[in-house]
């Protein structure tokens, strides 16, 4: 009886690490595959449009002098992936780096 739920407990702490494993790999293409689409000159709007679209995506927007920057990372990572989108003042993409 405690072989059984040995091996019971065993299988249920791979399924979870797998899962896990696999949320955070999605997460992760998420964040990275998005910020590929955001070359200078993308509005604003488009942006927050794509990103939308992402299931496991947490934002952050900040005001700058001259724009504004908005940080999409995943709490999914960690945060240890982020897309840092930095705007000028006609709220047009000036750069997008991976970080």
């Amino acid at each position: 009886m405690k072989k059984a739920i040995l091996i019971i407990a065993v299988l249920l702490a791979c399924a979870w690490l797998l899962t896990g494993l696999f949320v955070w790999r999605e997460a992760r293409n998420e964040v990275v595959f998005l910020c590929g689409n955001f070359t200078p000159g993308v509005s604003k709007t488009s942006v927050l449009r794509q990103l939308a679209t992402g299931e496991f995506l947490r934002l952050s927007v900040q005001s700058l002098n001259d724009g504004s920057r908005l940080v999409a990372d995943s709490p999914y990572t960690l945060g240890y992936y982020r897309c840092v989108i930095e705007f000028d003042s006609n709220d047009k993409v000036r750069r997008a780096s991976l970080e």
